[in-house]
């Protein structure tokens, strides 16, 4: 029986140290397999893309929402009752001044006009009487043979025949006049409305009460008026040489240029020159009321338009850009990451201008020419090697200063950890 214990005792023994061995042997195995070799050890460098940054002339924009305003418009109204005979153009159509709208049956007012002549006539014949009338008393009255009185009543006659061809001739030129206005013709040239009466109705006629036919826009220049703070107004205003010793004029003197981008365009493609602004500020809002013009030759701008329109706000200056997905965002700072000539990596806070397109303006923090990394920021960390592959930086976006540059909304910064 004690025999028996022992062995046990002894089996359980063994078994316990050849365990420990197995496990050790194990552990040494693993424990060489994850040992890191030599190429193991080197760090990986990541791989990266980088653009030079640039160096451009731009200019500074202001930019404001507007109407468009046709620089003339009139409402056609008939001036002289009467049926209306005939309608001599299309609707929408593109007229000329002096061009006939419509006809207005002019019988009765010619009648009349002929009239007035005849009463002409009439008098005229009756003065050439009181005249020879008044000649022959003339020699009579020193001879005694008629009174003073009888001369005077002659004298008042041929006065009266002379008053009487005045009152004819007027008469005649109101019913001419009348006669005119059975023609309806165009005032100004521009487009026209559709015709908002049919031929046969019947018009009232009137200076202010008459019948409205239609209405014509001259949209050649077209006008786009827009609201402007009190500051940029005054900027506006001193853009005047300061070298000549001139007071400052109207903003047309001024020849300040400005751009229009209509609802389905995506740049501002239209130039024009602000020429006017209200002469007052509104004191409740702190605004005042500008105005471009604009040739719009093309008739590509109508009346009453939505647009946007952008305003220099500055002079033409060399402004340092890097696109718009270089940058990264710490919190509120800034920043993208300069690769040197020795392919390190470092971060750089860089002060945001504004947009131009995909290209964003730098105030500080670069030099021109430094390479920034565009793509893979996210395996990148300041002082790191990277392998860097060149691309050239497309700068189309970043307008001259003779025209604007693309109307496309600012991105919102990525942040660091936002893979490029």
């Amino acid at each position: 029986m004690i025999l028996k214990q022992n062995s046990n005792r002894l089996f359980f023994r063994i078994a316990g140290l050849g365990w420990t061995i197995f496990l050790g042997m194990l552990w040494t195995t693993l424990g060489c397999d994850r040992a890191p070799s030599a190429d193991q050890k080197q760090e990986v460098v990541p791989k990266v893309t980088t653009v030079g940054v640039v160096q451009e002339e731009t200019t500074d924009f202001d930019e404001y929402t507007g109407r468009t305003e046709a620089s003339e418009a009139v409402e056609i109204r008939a001036r002289v009752f009467g049926y209306l005979r005939t309608i001599d153009f299309h609707d929408g159509d593109f007229i000329k001044e002096g061009q006939t709208l419509f006809t207005i049956e002019p019988d009765e007012y010619d009648a009349i006009h002929q009239q007035s002549l005849s009463k002409i006539a009439l008098w005229e014949s009756k003065l050439e009487v009181a005249k020879a009338n008044l000649a022959r008393r003339k020699t009579l009255l020193p001879k005694g043979t008629i009174t003073r009185e009888e001369y005077e009543e002659y004298v008042a006659a041929e006065r009266e025949a002379a008053a009487a061809v005045v009152t004819a001739k007027a008469d005649a030129n109101r019913t001419a006049v009348d006669l005119k206005y059975t023609t309806v013709k165009a005032p100004i040239s521009g487009r026209i409305d559709r015709a908002l009466v049919t031929k046969g109705a019947l018009l009232t006629g009137g200076v202010s009460s008459g019948t409205l036919l239609t209405k014509i826009v001259k949209e050649q220049p077209m006008y786009v008026y827009f609201d402007v703070d009190e500051r940029s107004l005054l900027r506006y205003m001193r853009q005047r040489d300061q070298s000549r010793d001139s007071a400052p004029g109207s903003l047309r003197k001024l020849g300040i240029d400005c751009f229009v981008q209509l609802a389905d365009e995506k740049d501002f493609s239209h130039k024009g020159k602000l020429d006017f602004a209200e002469s007052e500020v509104t004191s409740t809002t702190g605004t005042a009321r500008l105005r471009g013009e604009f040739p719009n030759k093309e008739r590509t701008m109508a009346s009453g338009l939505f647009v946007r329109v952008r305003v220099p706000a500055s002079k033409p200056y060399k402004a340092l850009l890097i696109p718009e997905r270089a940058l990264a965002t710490d919190q509120d700072i800034k920043f993208v990451y300069v690769v040197g000539g020795d392919g390190i990596a470092a971060r750089r806070n860089v002060a945001l201008g504004n947009q131009r397109g995909d290209m964003r303006i730098i105030t500080s923090g670069l030099e021109a020419g430094e390479q920034v990394i565009i793509k893979g920021l996210q395996r990148v960390r300041p002082g790191q090697k990277v392998d860097a592959e060149a691309e050239v930086a497309k700068i189309a976006a970043a307008a001259p200063a003779s025209s604007p540059p693309d109307a496309r909304p600012a991105r919102k910064p990525a942040s660091a950890k936002q893979e490029r």
